[in-house]
């Protein structure tokens, strides 16, 4: 599926940007002869300056608020081709389009977290055994062993799944194989005979990118300007 917020057409010279929809993706028809309009009004005020063509990177992406709330002010990378600039994308009102600047620049992953949410895994831990209850012991050390099987992951090394809604610096992935298994070793030197069966059935059910083990993949990003 393409976006329309993927390709621009864009002046160099005033910094400005109009997200456009190439003509004759799938399905997008009138959407393109829209577009059509618009790149021709975009070139008429622009026809003594330079302009271009742009298109993502896909690289990162800033947002300082939730990605489903229209009024986030978004900053992400395209390219010409050739540089690479840095967009914020605004919009003073909920009733106006988003404007889209652009200046020479990146954005790079300064740093890195991986972690999974404790709180609603100790919940969920919880509730599995309702109306019976582990040792708080139990769980604070179930909760040690799943930070150390985790601590050691690279981030830049795991394959994320989607963006988490809430967080758009949070992406989502899976328990990679190897961290399940150290994970389910670990239980076996923590919970007795009869909670066993029932913490490694968690665990299986909550490994996946959907459960309460899933890891949160949290970016720190700065924009590098040229």
């Amino acid at each position: 599926m393409i976006h329309h917020d993927e390709y621009f057409l864009g002046c160099h010279d005033c910094g400005e940007l109009l997200p456009i929809l190439p003509r004759g993706a799938l399905g997008c028809e009138d959407l393109a002869e829209n577009d059509l309009t618009r790149c021709n009004e975009f070139l008429t005020k622009h026809q003594l300056h330079r302009t271009a063509c742009f298109c993502r990177s896909h690289s990162e992406l800033l947002a300082d608020r939730p990605l489903w709330d229209p009024m986030a002010t978004l900053v992400f990378e395209v390219t010409d081709g050739g540089e690479r600039y840095a967009v914020t994308a605004t919009r003073p009102s909920i009733e106006e389009a988003r404007s889209y600047r652009f200046a020479p620049g990146s954005l790079v992953v300064a740093t890195a977290e991986v972690a999974v949410d404790r709180d609603h895994l100790r919940r969920g831990l919880d509730s599995e055994f309702f109306p019976h209850a582990l040792r708080a012991t139990k769980v604070d050390r179930f909760l040690t062993a799943v930070n150390d099987v985790i601590r050691h992951l690279r981030a830049a090394e795991i394959e994320t799944i989607f963006d988490a809604a809430d967080d758009p610096a949070v992406s989502i992935a899976p328990m990679p194989e190897d961290s399940y298994r150290d994970l389910v070793d670990r239980c076996a030197g923590i919970f007795d005979a009869l909670e066993l069966p029932r913490v490694l059935a968690f665990i299986d059910e909550n490994r996946r990118e959907d459960g309460l083990l899933a890891l949160r993949v949290r970016r720190h990003v700065d924009t590098l300007t040229a």
